[in-house]
C-alpha cells in the first residue's frame, strides 16, 4: 500500500488504534463502522506497513524517577560515533535523535534525581569532547503521543 492508496476508513481505524491500541476488535468495529473481520485484516496489514512498535507509556515518577531532561549536544567529530553508541546503550536514555542546525543529538534522559542527571552529564564531558550542551529540564508533560489520535486529524493526512 503506497502513501496515497489508503482509504478514510483506514485512517479512522489508525487514529483509534493510536489513541488506544488495546481496544477490542468489537469496540474498534463499533467506533469505525467497519466489520470485525475487516478490522482484524486491516490491523494485520497495518502491522506490516505502518506500525513500528507496540509500547506502553509509563509514568516514570511512579517508579521514583523524578528528573527528566531533554539535552542537545554538539560533539567533536572524532567522538560522534562513540557518543552515539554510548547513548544508544545507556539505560537512562529514553529517546535519542540525530538532529541538525549545528548540533548532533537530542536525548531524553530519565533519572531518579537531578544530581544523578548532572553527574551523568559531567561524566560525558569528561569522557568525550562535548563542544556544547543545552539542557531543558522537563517540568510537566502537557501532551504526549497525540498526533493522529483523533478523527479530525485525518484531514492532515488525507485533505478533502
Amino acid at each position: 500500500m503506497r502513501y496515497k492508496d489508503y482509504k478514510h476508513s483506514d485512517l479512522l481505524l489508525l487514529t483509534h488504534l493510536r489513541k488506544n491500541a488495546r481496544s477490542t476488535l468489537t469496540n474498534l468495529s463499533k467506533k469505525t463502522r467497519i466489520p470485525v473481520s475487516t478490522v482484524f485484516d486491516k490491523i494485520r496489514l497495518f502491522e506490516s506497513l505502518y506500525v513500528t512498535k507496540y509500547t506502553s507509556l509509563i509514568d516514570f515518577t511512579k517508579f521514583g524517577f523524578f528528573a527528566r531532561a531533554h539535552v542537545i549536544f554538539r560533539v567533536s567529530k572524532k567522538h560522534i560515533e562513540r557518543v552515539r553508541e554510548f547513548l544508544l546503550d545507556h539505560p537512562n536514555v529514553n529517546s535519542l535523535y540525530k538532529i541538525n542546525n549545528g548540533y548532533d543529538f537530542q536525548v531524553e534522559l530519565v533519572f531518579k534525581h537531578i544530581q544523578e542527571l548532572e553527574n551523568f552529564l559531567d561524566g560525558m564531558n569528561r569522557k568525550f569532547t562535548i563542544k556544547q550542551s543545552i539542557i531543558y529540564y522537563l517540568l510537566d508533560e502537557l501532551r504526549r503521543e497525540a498526533f493522529l489520535t483523533t478523527p479530525n486529524s485525518i484531514e492532515l493526512v488525507m485533505p478533502s
